[in-house]
Parts: C-alpha cells; sequence; structure tokens
C-alpha cells in the first residue's frame, strides 16, 4: 500500500474549515495590495525625484543629459496609461489610479514642470464618466473623491491648469444629469471648490460655459436639457453669473422657438397637434402623418437640394441639414419643452413663500430684461415669452411690474414704432390670457388704453380731414399708415374685451359697464378712423358677435361697408374716401397685428404647467343660446372658429 506523504487527518481539517482559509486568503490580498501600492507609489515618487532633479539642473543640455531614458519612460507610459480608455487592456486599473492620485496629491507643487504637462493633460482628461456611470463600489467611490480632490488641489495650486479643468467640467455637462447624486453633484463641488480656492476664476466661467453650450439643432434633447439643468444648478451657488446663464438658456430657446415655427408654419392646428403630441403606439396616425411628409418632400425635393448645396459651402461650425421629418421637429418640441419644462419647476419653489425670495427676484429682472432685449425684438415667437407669462403671476406685484413694463414700452414716444406694436400686442395676449389678473387690473389697463385712444382721437382725427381736403395721397402729407399705433391701440381693447367682457360689467342689473367703454365703443368706431377696418379681421368679428350679444354697439353696419369697400378697391374701379385711402401698407400692418404672442402653447409638459393659470378661450366664449342677426351671418362660420383660430382643447 503507498502512504500518502500527508496526514489525511489534517488534510480533512484543514480543508473544513473555510473561515480560517478565507482569513488567510484576506490577509494574503491585503498584503498584496499593501505590496502593490507600495510599488505603485514608489514608482510615480521616483518619476517625480528625477523630474525636480532635473529642474534644479543648471543648463538645459546638462537636464536633458540627466532625465535618463528610464525615467522619461516612466512619466511617458504612466501618461500613455492614464489616457487609454478603460476597456482597454493595457489602460491603468481604478485601484492603481487610486494610488497615482494619492502621491500626487501630497506632491502637488512638483507638478509644476514642462515635463509633467502631458501627464497632468492626461489625468484631466481622463474619461470619468465612464466609473460614474459604472455600478458603485467602494473602490470606485474611493477613486471619485480623490479624483475631484485632485482637480481641485490642481487648479488652486497651480492656476494655468484653470481653463482646462473648467472646460472638463463643463464640456461634461450634456451627459451629466442633474438628478443623478454620483454625477451632477461631483461636478459642481469641484467647481464650488474652486471658487472657493480662487475667487478670481468666476471669471473664466462665461467663457467656458458660452463653449461648452451645445448647438440648439446638432445637440440631442438629453444633452441640451442636461446642459440647462446644470447651468440652473450652478445659479445656487454662483449668482455673479445670473445675467450670462439666463441670457444663454434664452437664446437657445429662442432659436429652437424660431425654428420650430419655421416648420409648423404651415400645418393648422390639427395637424401641430399630431405631430408633435403624437404617440408612437397610434400607427395609423403616423403612417398618415408620414405620407404627409413625404408627399410635401416630394415637392420641395429640388428647392431642398438647392438649399443643402448651399449649406453646403456655408462656413459654419455645424453643418445642419433642413428639419423635414416627423422626427426632427418632435426633436425640436421636445427640446424647447425641456428647457421651458425644467425652468418653470426648478424656479416654482422661489415664488411660492409669502414673500419673494432674493433668488425669486433675480429670476424675474432677469427674464424681464432679456424679454426687452431678446424675446420682444425677435419676430413672432411661440413659447419662449410663456416663462414670464407663468412667473410673473405667482405674484401680484410681478404681474403688475411686466403691466407697467409693456405699458411702458407701449406708450414711450422715443421708443420704435415696431417695437411699441409689438408691446401691445404683448399687452392685450396677456391681459387676456393670465387668469389671475384681478379685476382692479384688468380695469386699469382699460381705462389706460381708453384715455390714449381718445385724446389720440382729439389731437388727430383732424389730420384725416385735412388729407380729404387736400385729395392727395402721397406719403408725404400722409397716409393712414401713420395712426398704425392707434389701431394697435384700439385692436387691444377689443381683444381684451373679448375674452374680459365679463369683467368689464360694473352692475348687471343696471348694464352699466366700467369706464363707460359702451359708449367708448359707440363713438371711436364711427370716426374717421374706421379702426375696425384696420384691425385683425377674425378679432373685429368676434368682438362685433359678443358686443351685440352684450348690448354694447352695433358693428356688422359698418363691417359691411368695410367689405364693399374693400372689394371694389381690389377690383380698381373707384377711389374711395374717407379711410379707404391710400393705407398702402394695410397688409404688412394686419400681418403684424395678426400676432397673439400668449396664443395656446402645443408644447405638451409646458402647457401642463402653464395650464393652471391660462385663460381658455372655451372659458368666455359665450354660449349660441339664440340665433345671430340675419346681417350677421356672413361672419358665424369665422366667428365660431375661435378668436385666434384655436383651441386645441
Amino acid at each position: 500500500m503507498i502512504m500518502s506523504l500527508h496526514n489525511p487527518l489534517v488534510r480533512k481539517r484543514a480543508l473544513s474549515n473555510p473561515t480560517e482559509s478565507s482569513k488567510k486568503q484576506k490577509n494574503d490580498s491585503d498584503d498584496h495590495l499593501k505590496f502593490s501600492e507600495k510599488v505603485y507609489s514608489e514608482y510615480v515618487t521616483a518619476a517625480l525625484d528625477a523630474i525636480e532633479q532635473v529642474s534644479s539642473s543648471a543648463g538645459t543640455a546638462k537636464a536633458a543629459s540627466i532625465l535618463t531614458q528610464n525615467e522619461t519612460n516612466q512619466i511617458d507610459g504612466l501618461a500613455a496609461k492614464i489616457n487609454r480608455p478603460a476597456d482597454h487592456e493595457e489602460s491603468i486599473s481604478i485601484s492603481d489610479f487610486t494610488i497615482v492620485l494619492r502621491v500626487l496629491i501630497r506632491n502637488i507643487t512638483r507638478l509644476d514642470n514642462k515635463a509633467c504637462q502631458h501627464l497632468v493633460s492626461c489625468i484631466i482628461a481622463y474619461r470619468w464618466l465612464d466609473v460614474i456611470g459604472a455600478p458603485i463600489t467602494a473602490s470606485k467611490t474611493t477613486f471619485l473623491d480623490l479624483y475631484s480632490h485632485f482637480l481641485s488641489v490642481l487648479v488652486a495650486s497651480l492656476p494655468r491648469y484653470l481653463n482646462e479643468v473648467l472646460g472638463k467640467l463643463v464640456n461634461e455637462f450634456p451627459s451629466v444629469a442633474v438628478a443623478s447624486e454620483n454625477s451632477s453633484d461631483l461636478h459642481h463641488t469641484i467647481i464650488k471648490d474652486i471658487l472657493k480656492y480662487v475667487p478670481t476664476s468666476v471669471g473664466s466661467l462665461p467663457t467656458a460655459l458660452t463653449k461648452g453650450f451645445p448647438h440648439h439643432l446638432a445637440s440631442s434633447p438629453a444633452e441640451l436639457t442636461n446642459y440647462v439643468a446644470n447651468l440652473l444648478k450652478m445659479l445656487e451657488y454662483c449668482p455673479e453669473l445670473s445675467s450670462h446663464i439666463w441670457q444663454m438658456i434664452i437664446e437657445s430657446s429662442i432659436k429652437l422657438d424660431v425654428e420650430l415655427q419655421n416648420e409648423l408654419d404651415d400645418l393648422d392646428d390639427e395637424e401641430i397637434e399630431d405631430l408633435i403630441n403624437g404617440e408612437e403606439e397610434k400607427e395609423e396616425e403616423r403612417d398618415t402623418i408620414g405620407i404627409a411628409s413625404d408627399e410635401k418632400d416630394g415637392e420641395n425635393e429640388d428647392e431642398e437640394d438647392e438649399d443643402n448645396d448651399e449649406a453646403a459651402s456655408d462656413d459654419e461650425d455645424y453643418l445642419i441639414d433642413p428639419v423635414s421629418s416627423t422626427s426632427d421637429i418632435r426633436k425640436l418640441s421636445q427640446k424647447l419643452d425641456s428647457i421651458i419644462e425644467i425652468i418653470l419647476t426648478t424656479s416654482d419653489c422661489e415664488f411660492k413663500q409669502n414673500e419673494i425670495s432674493t433668488k425669486g427676484l433675480t429670476i424675474f429682472n432677469s427674464l424681464s430684461k432679456l424679454f426687452q432685449t431678446h424675446i420682444l425684438p425677435t419676430h413672432f415667437t411661440k413659447s419662449t415669452q410663456f416663462l414670464l407669462f407663468h412667473i410673473s403671476q405667482s405674484k401680484a406685484e410681478l404681474s403688475d411690474a411686466f403691466l407697467v413694463m409693456l405699458i411702458d414700452i407701449a406708450f414711450k414716444v422715443d421708443e420704435m414704432v415696431e417695437k411699441r406694436i409689438k408691446a401691445m400686442q404683448y399687452l392685450s395676449s396677456y391681459i387676456a390670457r393670465a387668469k389671475s389678473l384681478s379685476r382692479d387690473q384688468v380695469v386699469f389697463v382699460v381705462s389706460y388704453l381708453m384715455e390714449w385712444l381718445n385724446r389720440y382721437v382729439q389731437e388727430r382725427e383732424c389730420e384725416i380731414s385735412d388729407y380729404e381736403d387736400n385729395k392727395t395721397g402721397s406719403k408725404a402729407v400722409g397716409g393712414m399708415e401713420r395712426f398704425k399705433l392707434f389701431y394697435a391701440a384700439f385692436q387691444v381693447l377689443i381683444y381684451v374685451f373679448c375674452f374680459r367682457h365679463q369683467m368689464l360689467v360694473r352692475d348687471n342689473s343696471s348694464g352699466e359697464w366700467e369706464c363707460e367703454i359702451d359708449q367708448f365703443f359707440q363713438r371711436v368706431i364711427v370716426t374717421k378712423f374706421n379702426p375696425l377696418k384696420y384691425c385683425d379681421e377674425t378679432v373685429v368679428f368676434i368682438f362685433a358677435k359678443i358686443a351685440t350679444k352684450m348690448n354694447v354697439c352695433y358693428c356688422y353696419s359698418i363691417i359691411e361697408h368695410n367689405k364693399r369697400e374693400r372689394m371694389l378697391s381690389t377690383r380698381g374701379k373707384n377711389k374711395l374716401p374717407s379711410a379707404v385711402y391710400n393705407f398702402k401698407s394695410k397688409q404688412e400692418f394686419l400681418d403684424l397685428e395678426a400676432y397673439f404672442p400668449f396664443d395656446p402653447i402645443v408644447l405638451p409638459n409646458s402647457k401642463e404647467i402653464i395650464s393652471t393659470n391660462y385663460v381658455e378661450w372655451a372659458e368666455v366664449n359665450p354660449t349660441e343660446d339664440d340665433n345671430e342677426d340675419e346681417e350677421s351671418g356672413s361672419y358665424e362660420q369665422d366667428s365660431d372658429e375661435s378668436i385666434t383660430s384655436e383651441e386645441d382643447d
């Protein structure tokens, strides 16, 4: 019999005691880690010592000779390992990188050397988002903390790396969701530390933030939303950047807004609703939209090819194909919707307190300034302005401030006429749609408009009589286009009346109206200005319908007269008297006047938030409980559609 050299009993006992074996393996592993850490630490320290020795040597030639090839390879090899992707077989491991960071943090000032620049740049450029996105372990948490600390200490000790570090952090914003604790918090913690250690670094942030802002077309909805969310988070600890950050956000929103409206201009409300809010599972709707899109694309194929050829030769940073597909339109709407939604939700808490917080006032003031400089001058934005629409209604003093601002611009004598008219459009739409406005606020604006219009008629109606006496149509003498401010202001009043007529009734039993607005309308509509001719036709028809029903004034005979004159003028049979003559830019004026900035927003998420303080036309539209007069029959179809060709609801 062959005997074993080992005692089988001993062997058996050893195998049956896994605890001791586990402890031994753990101790061996710990010893190995300690040994590995010591070796790697000495490796990095030796490389730094060699660099320092070179730096202290006199003469470039002598220094170059001292730094041996082996020492150069140490530095370059370490930088190369850090620079490789995490899945590369020769990339540095998290545990080894942690050791390197510990050594470098302790020796941070020794990195102030040309020989270390490449190593430092590789560390800054390290793709730590791969680590952040992976399942978190104790070792990864330690690494992330050390890496964050290294970047902060690096900038504090060697400020020349400030722009490089800020650029890295900001450029990662599009990939970092604010809701994720393990991601955005690390980025903002580093930036806060940098601002704490180097206060002057705040001056470098605007440039970095501007460069890092995703292109409004080239970026995905998630990238743009993440970037905006991170900008808003920065305002919590860096209010000095408030003006710059809000300007970037509003500028991007306006670009998206204009781009989206350009694509939706030729679509009716139902098509827009299907495009933006259509659900993926609705195959029939999607196929229908696709066919319509394909047909439209086919009709415009040659034109698009020409546009693409021109775009290819354009010297812009981003070469984007024209937005033509349903998916592209949805992406545009998703981006804009997400930006508006995140602004409204994140700022909401600042306006819910009894008194407006300092941060809330800063937000309102920033948006008010940008409204005047960016939103108001931009032609036909449809969504961006709802930021101020919603926020201003959170407190009565804010809505007062917004109204005063609009009135100030609209009736400021030295302001450009186009800007004054635009302010009137906003004023009318805001008064009509803002649900939180009080009766006093509405009556105040109405009385202000009536007073201005009355004074205008008294002072300038004679100019029309003089014009008729001169029998000349030259603009030198003056055509009706001189009075476009009057027509814009009158349209504000009748548009507001359509939405707020119930508020303007002083006493239902006696039929008295606030500011005697009934007598005002009866007087002004028959002046030589003939305002019902030059205001938006749909608004005029709706006003006539409500005014007749409420026994305020009767407009249909004037509307019919204007209609006949227009038909005759179009045929060129007669040169007509009164207010028909020589308003040669009438169509241009009407196009401008047909803009109602706070018509229903089409962005679904933003619409849900705004709906809490938004007046829908259906809420104020009089019920059809009786037949209209015979004379109003020709306008019935137009009127019933809606005052602004809405509603989706």
